[in-house]
């Protein structure tokens, strides 16, 4: 299922899509007060929590821990990665046409980004680099063969089966009860046949993967 996520929905990020996350990190304490801040106005306990750090006495190698934990670090790199191709293609930053497209993939192969949407980006780079329109042309069609094909390739190996937990034993469920109530000729609460069969499978899909 993730794998058809990955690839589904529409073009939503592009390139202004990169301005949701623009988020400016600055000096050591301002990064970490950052991390907690945008939710201030839409949590009372995320502004509660920030409100009792105390932000002016931490000492310089308290902040400095962390900034240095993995998680903070992955945190402040997706962003810096997000902010330098913001700034690539408002034709600011220093960012090179080469970094600008590996920065792409990359963020595209950790999946901080859906196909699609990694699409809508290359289109937008293959226009910034183009030297012409039948050049943009050409290499937009091949790049959208790329990506048709990697979808029809998942579509192609999908298994429910095997990407959807509880699939199977919802599915031998349904056919159990379907026998069931084929053979039935009464059914509770005045319910007709195929209001009981109804009612039956999703009884069965609550139990298999909750309501």
């Amino acid at each position: 299922m993730k794998k058809l996520i990955l690839l589904a929905g529409a073009v939503t990020l592009a390139v202004v899509g990169v301005d949701h996350y623009d988020i400016d990190v600055r000096s050591s304490v301002t990064k970490v007060r950052q991390m907690i801040e945008p939710l201030k106005d839409d949590s009372e306990l995320v502004k509660n929590i920030s409100d009792s750090i105390p932000w002016s006495q931490l000492e310089h190698a308290e902040v400095e821990e962390l900034l240095n934990h993995p998680r903070v670090q992955a945190y402040l790199d997706r962003e810096n990665v997000k902010q330098a191709l913001k700034d690539y293609f408002a034709d600011l930053g220093n960012l090179s046409g080469e970094e600008a497209w590996d920065a792409i993939e990359k963020i595209e192969r950790e999946s901080r980004i859906t196909g699609y949407e990694a699409l809508s980006m290359k289109l937008a780079w293959l226009e910034k680099n183009s030297l012409n329109q039948a050049e943009f042309t050409q290499r937009a069609e091949e790049l959208f063969n790329i990506y048709r094909d990697k979808a029809q390739t998942v579509i192609r190996d999908y298994d429910p089966h095997v990407e959807v937990p509880g699939f199977s034993t919802y599915k031998d469920l349904e056919r159990s009860i379907v026998e069931e109530v084929q053979q039935m000729t009464s059914f509770p609460d005045g319910m007709s046949r195929h209001e009981y069969l109804r009612k039956r499978l999703q009884d069965a899909r609550e139990a298999v993967y909750g309501s």
